[in-house]
C-alpha cells in the first residue's frame, strides 16, 4: 500500500524503510519471492544485513509531507 524511507539527520549511512500492506500474506509473499532479488541487487550498498520486523498498526493518520518539511 505504502512505503516509506526515514534517512538519519545524524548518521548519513542509517535509513528506515516502512513498508504497509494490505494483509500479513501480502508481505509474506513479496518477502518470499521478490525480496530476495531485490536484496541481491543492492547488497554491495549495504554494511550489514537488514533486519526485517513485522508490526501490526494500531494507529495511523496520513499526511502528505515533503521531504525536508518533517521534524
Amino acid at each position: 500500500m505504502d512505503e516509506t524511507v526515514l534517512a538519519s539527520d545524524s548518521d548519513g549511512t542509517r535509513l528506515l524503510a516502512l513498508s504497509f500492506w494490505n494483509s500479513r500474506e501480502d508481505a509474506e509473499r513479496y518477502h518470499r519471492e521478490q525480496y530476495p532479488a531485490i536484496h541481491e541487487m543492492v547488497r554491495n550498498l549495504l554494511e550489514g544485513e537488514p533486519v526485517v520486523r513485522t508490526f501490526h498498526v494500531d494507529s495511523s493518520t496520513t499526511h502528505r509531507i515533503s521531504a525536508g518539511k518533517a521534524a
